[in-house]
């Protein structure tokens, strides 16, 4: 029997380009006390992977039009259960890989157990959702196995649908949507060519994730701060991070710099994107400040500024969606990747503020959840991303990169820096 095909849509089309770029993976990793169960795990991962058929399927680069094979395959293919002498480095180096576009599975899961500890690493294809989705899967994956263990199989669930980035317009209708449809405008130029400071790409360059954590009580500390300053934890995230690229980078005070920022499309989707189908709903803005200025409190008025125009356009993210869909629509793949880069600027210095995982959300039965974190693709040389993640009180930043020792340090002073401004960041309360 011929095996379904299914539609590659704009974004993982998109994803699929950003190949020269990163590594298109998503990386997840959670700390727990106690023993997850393997049985379990693989009939709840099954069960959801079933019903996200793009997660078993293989990509297809068809010069016309590229689209998704399902493939067959087993739980053993997704999930592995090791016995470990040292669970940190091993799923260290589980996370350091990537899934190849047309390999059968796009999720890979590992748990490293180490006496009555589990650390649970996952790997999945950007191509196939986004930070959000990944947040949902996680905890949909969770629930499900805390059912089957009470053997509630009637409450297992898994949302699926529409894939289509379409999706962004159905809160839209008039004049609105007729406006978003043709906002044709690219704004992904980036006028500030400022790169992260990272060596010359050598043959020592490999994939790591390197991440610095913000104890409970500094973070609450940042959260109340900005609470009254008026700002979100979000705008002192990336206040702190432009003010700790403008001392890193040796940008001049006086001088421009733009930082892109994650920004989640689900606000524009009826429901939330609750009832689609995983997928990708994540788009960039640019965040420029003309100066730094000399204080800290400088650099929080002007990133405030440059963020709140941003905030105040209705349209928020939606801007080049349609140039994009029309690309792909009039053009073969191979022209549309071509016609798509010569217009496309990736971002130099990038923020992705993931947000909260869920401290009740990702708990398997008889275990304790301990920490974790979810940090973006793994990013090439000259680009640079930051992800930002909370839980159990707890801000991680982490960074996942292709580099070689001097760039870890690079990225060590890089964390240092943020600490000192986020010190200096709540001293403004």
């Amino acid at each position: 029997m011929k095996n379904k095909t299914l539609k590659a849509e704009m974004w993982d089309r998109m994803q699929f380009l950003f190949r020269s770029f990163y590594d298109r993976m998503v990386h997840l990793k959670l700390y727990y006390n106690g023993k997850i169960d393997e049985a379990t795990l693989k009939s709840a991962v099954v069960y959801m992977v079933e019903r996200a058929p793009v997660l078993h399927s293989s990509f297809q680069t068809a010069a016309i039009k590229p689209y998704w094979k399902e493939e067959d395959y087993t739980a053993d293919d997704i999930v592995t259960f090791t016995k470990s002498g040292n669970a940190e480095a091993d799923s260290d180096e589980f996370l350091s890989q990537s899934i190849a576009y047309d390999n059968r599975v796009q999720i890979k899961i590992a748990v490293f157990e180490q006496e009555d500890k589990s650390v649970l690493a996952v790997l999945v294809n950007h191509m196939c959702m986004d930070g959000g989705d990944f947040k949902y899967f996680m905890a949909r994956l969770c629930e499900n196995y805390n059912d089957i263990r009470r053997g509630q199989y009637a409450k297992l669930d898994m949302k699926s649908g529409s894939r289509g980035f379409e999706q962004v317009y159905t809160k839209l209708s008039g004049r609105d949507l007729k406006k978003a449809r043709g906002l044709y405008k690219n704004v992904s130029k980036n006028k500030d060519k400022v790169p992260f400071p990272w060596s010359e790409p050598s043959d020592s360059d490999k994939n790591r994730i390197e991440k610095r954590e913000i104890d409970a009580e500094r973070f609450a500390l940042m959260r109340d701060t900005a609470k009254s300053l008026g700002l979100t934890v979000n705008d002192a995230v990336m206040a702190i991070t432009v003010r700790t690229l403008y001392e890193l980078c040796g940008v001049e005070k006086n001088s421009p710099l733009t930082v892109s920022c994650a920004i989640d499309l689900r606000r524009h989707i009826d429901g939330g994107g609750a009832y689609g189908g995983i997928t990708n709903h994540t788009a960039w803005l640019a965040c420029r400040t003309p100066v730094s200025g000399e204080s800290m409190r400088d650099t929080v008025i002007n990133v405030a500024r440059a963020m709140r125009g941003h905030k105040r356009d209705r349209f928020i993210g939606l801007y080049s969606l349609p140039l994009l869909k029309l690309a792909y629509t009039i053009f073969p793949q191979n022209v549309a990747e071509f016609a798509i880069r010569l217009g496309y600027d990736n971002p130099l210095l990038a923020v992705s503020n993931i947000g909260r995982l869920g401290d009740d959300k990702l708990v398997f039965d008889g275990t304790q959840l301990t920490g974790g974190f979810m940090s973006g693709a793994t990013k090439y040389k000259p680009y640079f991303l930051m992800s930002a993640t909370t839980l159990l009180g707890k801000m991680t930043l982490s960074t996942s990169m292709r580099g070689n020792e001097k760039d870890v340090e690079t990225v060590r002073r890089y964390f240092d820096i943020f600490e000192r401004n986020l010190a200096e960041f709540i001293k403004l309360a």
